[in-house]
């Protein structure tokens, strides 16, 4: 949503807490109803003219019919779309332990990681051979299949749930939750959580009702301009039905506008020019995806099942690193269709981009693949023009080399602002900074890497006039190296600078804190929603029944979500600003400091239990783990440092994988006394 005051400026009428429940295309008449008042049967009708209507409705989850899957009505099962569905599953999970997930989608999948991380046994249904089957063959499948086990997932493909079942009271009572799931094959599976992500249901009540042409199972019925069977009403996204299919993905719906905003508002450019305005069409969907799921990355791109009679394949794959890899190309090798990938999807933009463009390869198509040698690279900015840089919002590589050429964007900001590209997921900033810098260069430019508009100069060249001159506060800093005296800066600048101070001169981190970002001046992490999270020290993971009482009665009296984190920590999450320095009063006096998990600082130094209790342990690594924490807690740096400490070669601290970390070397009393 957008602030109320740009609907304003921009001439737009918002309707709030309004649902439209009828178009009366005789009058052309929008009917809406208040969604505040409870009585459906008094509620007042609103209605609101229209000469061009367009449904955009989206979709809600899709269920199985309730009569096709008994017990599905139980409470216990849900589906996996809204934030309403995710309050009810995370508040099931609290009493749940063996969670089914049906569905092995996208969507499914994310949905699978989600249960495991709230602690519950979780089972992946499917009822094809494989899971993403949209996006992936069998091979791509069974690689992403083997990083689902590793997480402790277990599946069972091609044997979906057919019933659900739960236990009673007694006779004439409400059933309690989902205990239990039939499985296809008869067989019965232990499960008290049941959640569905097996696709969409487009929103078409409202066309149903109007006397609208909707598909039988689900979706108004479109031509190729997005048209309905009603004049002057169109449809697109979720809600639409094209050829007899919906989408569920972002970038058709991005498509569908753009064809319906396009044939309205027409061609500025060719009014008065006596050229004919050519109708744009929407043909096909782009069903391009690029994701990262249970920690593997995953994408597809193009036409990426393509007929085999009419095609050839190139395939690599390598199970040892997790990355498989397969290009379509034509025939003849010339042209890219489409391909996938699972591990490495580095080139997505770029292959993206070339099979989009339909334009002849102008190298060996076992280079898209093996690569090219030194020197040969080729990136972003070698693409045509027309080749679709940002998916979200459809800009091309041509709007980014204009935006830099005509309209004066001197930086990856202000192309972002001007051309939209990279403000939806951001996976093609990297191809938008390439295109940028070869732009600037093709001008003739300099291309600078200054810290922020308030600066000359690097961050690293900051760095160092502040050493050589032993600036001390930022108002030194600007005197001595800022573009303006009486600048104020900026929220680049100012936190950057604060962490520089701190770094040379190992200030405390309050004695910069107007110029630090939230989660430093307020010794938390700011969440979504505004709240934030505090994280109390625990050196080693080390923690006494008291200070566990102490975060315990914080946590219960202000209402916080609590979690142990992957360093050994303890987060309590939906703190309030004003009651910050209560709750830190409270930990104070049990004992408990700040972790520092806000800041550019050492962060936690991760053990694992070493000789104490380890049967394979040979040294203290618990003991060491909290001196090094100790010792170190506090200083700053230019980047938050995690470290590690494991009592023998097992590494089960993961110590070779910090930015330091210590392996059966030394013994914690000797290293103490270093």
């Amino acid at each position: 949503m957008k602030p109320e005051q740009w609907y304003q400026e921009n001439g737009v009428s918002v309707l709030m807490h309004q649902r439209a429940t009828k178009i009366n295309a005789d009058v052309k008449i929008i009917e809406s109803v208040s969604t505040r008042e409870a009585n459906s049967t008094s509620r007042a009708v609103t209605t609101v003219p229209y000469d061009i209507c367009i449904i955009a409705t989206g979709s809600n989850a899709l269920l199985p019919p309730l009569k096709a899957v008994p017990g599905l009505d139980l409470p216990g099962v849900y589906v996996y779309r809204t934030i309403d569905d995710l309050n009810l599953i995370i508040e099931r999970s609290k009493t749940a332990k063996h969670a089914a997930v049906v569905g092995g989608g996208l969507l499914g999948l994310e949905a699978a990681k989600a249960t495991v991380d709230l602690g519950l046994t979780t089972t992946i249904y499917e009822r094809n051979s494989q899971v993403l089957a949209r996006q992936l063959d069998t091979e791509g499948a069974v690689m992403v299949l083997r990083e689902i086990e590793k997480l402790g997932i277990k599946h069972n493909l091609g044997n979906p749930p057919v019933a659900f079942m739960s236990d009673t009271v007694e006779e004439g009572t409400k059933p309690l939750a989902v205990s239990r799931v039939k499985l296809q094959d008869g067989s019965i599976a232990e499960h008290d959580m049941v959640v569905f992500a097996i696709g969409i249901s487009p929103r078409d009540e409202i066309a149903r009702d109007s006397g609208i042409e909707c598909h039988p199972r689900g979706g108004v019925l479109v031509n190729n301009f997005m048209e309905t069977n009603l004049q002057d009403v169109y449809a697109i996204g979720e809600a639409a039905s094209h050829d007899g299919k919906t989408y569920g993905l972002v970038a058709p719906g991005y498509d569908m506008a753009e064809v319906v905003a396009r044939n309205l508002t027409r061609d500025v450019s060719s009014k008065g020019l006596g050229k004919a305005h050519q109708p744009r069409q929407f043909t096909t969907a782009d069903m391009s995806t690029k994701l990262k799921l249970l920690g593997v990355h995953v994408a597809s791109f193009g036409d990426y099942f393509a007929n085999s009679k009419d095609t050839q394949a190139l395939t690599y794959r390598d199970p040892f690193d997790v990355v498989y890899k397969k290009y379509i190309f034509t025939k003849d090798g010339k042209h890219l269709l489409g391909g996938m990938m699972v591990g490495d999807t580095t080139d997505y933009g770029k292959l993206l981009g070339m099979s989009k463009s339909k334009k002849s390869l102008q190298i060996p198509p076992g280079e898209l693949i093996l690569g090219v040698g030194p020197g040969q690279a080729k990136g972003a900015d070698e693409l045509p023009d027309d080749t679709q840089i940002c998916s979200c919002n459809n800009i091309t590589k041509g709007q980014i080399r204009s935006s830099v050429r005509s309209k004066g964007c001197s930086s990856i900001g202000e192309v972002k602002t001007c051309t939209k590209a990279g403000l939806g997921c951001g996976g093609c900033i990297p191809q938008v900074g390439e295109i940028f810098e070869a732009e600037l260069k093709a001008m003739g430019k300099v291309i600078k890497q200054n810290l922020c508009p308030h600066f000359e100069h690097s961050r690293t060249e900051l760095y160092q006039i502040v050493k050589v001159k032993k600036l001390k506060s930022f108002a030194e800093v600007m005197q001595h190296a800022g573009k303006s005296h009486h600048a104020i800066g900026c929220e680049v600048c100012k936190p950057a600078v604060a962490s520089i101070l701190a770094s040379l001169f190992n200030d405390h981190v309050l004695d910069h804190a107007a110029l630090q970002d939230t989660n430093d001046r307020f010794l938390a992490n700011i969440q979504r929603g505004g709240t934030y999270s505090v994280v109390p020290r625990i050196p080693g993971g080390e923690i006494t029944p008291d200070k566990l009482i102490a975060i315990a009665v914080v946590a219960k009296e202000f209402g916080l979500y609590t979690k142990i984190t992957g360093g050994q920590r303890i987060d309590l999450f939906g703190a309030k600003r004003e009651d910050l320095p209560v709750i830190w009063e409270r930990l104070v006096d049990a004992g408990l400091e700040s972790g520092h998990a806000y800041g550019k600082a050492l962060r936690t130094v991760k053990s694992c239990v070493g000789s104490t209790w380890c049967r394979y342990g040979l040294q203290d690594s618990v003991g060491f783990a909290i001196f090094i924490e100790n010792r170190y807690k506090g200083i700053r740096a230019p980047h938050k440092l995690k470290g590690g400490v494991s009592g023998c070669v097992r590494e089960c601290a993961e110590a070779r994988g910090k930015d330091f970390g210590i392996v059966r070397i030394f013994s914690c009393q000797s290293a103490m006394k270093c």
